[in-house]
């Protein structure tokens, strides 16, 4: 079977809130762009705020879907630029090009803004137990008051959670692996302040029993193994994100967590390769810091390939 191949000035992999604020400042700058996304719409990780956006200074959407529609709506410049349902299945960082399909499309410059996805733990599935076990509070606002509820995880979500619980009257008990919770300071202080929530350290998820609603979680202790089991009418899990990077592993340098390092340009180590968005070391996951990495991007992308010409 023939390949098909195509080049352009800048190849931009995830039309996420960071990919599609890249490819709208190329075009406008008059870069040949083309933006592959693996979904049938852009958006990314949006549709998953099931909140309204305060802290977006040009709108406040009811939610995260309504911000993708707006998106959606601005991307619609870019025509078949933007390359929908178009997962990429390979890719050579040094060559700079990627494989969809049949074809391989090769970028004077690459921009990387796959995003992060869901760590899903083995033994609890979203949803299972007739929903009694979630990865998003906000969805099943309500359903936990005033019964006994696990928080799994120990950063600023995870007892953010746990204080809304307790305010609906639920004894919340928040069990983490790490030996201290790794939330800001003054949430730490809220949840020692509070009585009905008891915080666990250095627990491990072992299993989950019940018939058609969740009655007991069952935890492994780190340090000793020793097990120990909790009734609960509810489990929320809110473990870490993961990067989309593992197309990417072994072509460029990675942090511990597996997220893209860059420097101050949203530039790699791969030279004419940038990255952008939740997928970078140490970014703050906010859709204005997404939009405004991915602007960053399309700017460093032009130095680029100017001092190449």
């Amino acid at each position: 079977m023939s390949i098909h191949e195509e080049e352009h000035d800048v190849v931009i992999v995830g039309a996420g809130t960071a990919g599609v604020s890249c490819a709208l400042e190329c075009f406008d700058i008059q870069l040949d762009t083309a933006l592959f996304e693996s979904h049938e719409r852009p958006g990314g990780q949006l549709v998953e705020i099931p909140h309204s956006v305060r802290n977006v200074a040009t709108a406040k959407p009811r939610n995260g879907s309504a911000l993708r529609d707006s998106l959606e709506e601005s991307a619609a410049i870019l025509g078949d630029r933007l390359r929908r349902s178009s997962p990429v299945t390979g890719v050579d960082l040094g060559e700079r090009w990627i494989e969809v399909g049949a074809a391989r499309i090769r970028g004077r410059a690459l921009v990387i803004a796959t995003g992060t996805g869901h760590q899903q733990l083995a033994a609890a599935e979203d949803g299972a137990f007739g929903g009694d076990v979630t990865y998003q509070l906000e969805a099943r606002s309500g359903r936990f008051a005033g019964r006994d509820v696990v928080v799994i995880g120990g950063g600023d979500s995870a007892t953010l959670d746990a204080l809304e619980l307790a305010k609906e009257g639920s004894r919340v008990r928040l069990v983490h692996r790490s030996e201290a919770l790794t939330a800001r300071h003054d949430i730490v202080e809220q949840v020692r302040r509070e009585p009905r929530i008891e915080d666990l350290p250095g627990w491990e998820l072992e299993s989950l029993d019940g018939g058609d609603r969740l009655e007991g979680v069952t935890f492994v202790g780190r340090a000793d193994g020793q097990r120990q089991r909790f009734e609960a009418g509810g489990l929320v899990v809110k473990v870490a994100r993961v990067p989309r990077t593992d197309l990417f592993r072994g072509q460029l340098e990675l942090d511990r967590s597996g997220a893209i390092v860059v420097d101050r340009e949203m530039q790699t180590s791969r030279d004419g390769v940038f990255a952008a968005g939740d997928v970078v070391a140490g970014a703050y996951a906010r859709v204005a810091a997404a939009l405004g990495q991915g602007s960053l991007a399309a700017r460093s992308v032009l130095r680029h390939l100017q001092a190449r010409t």
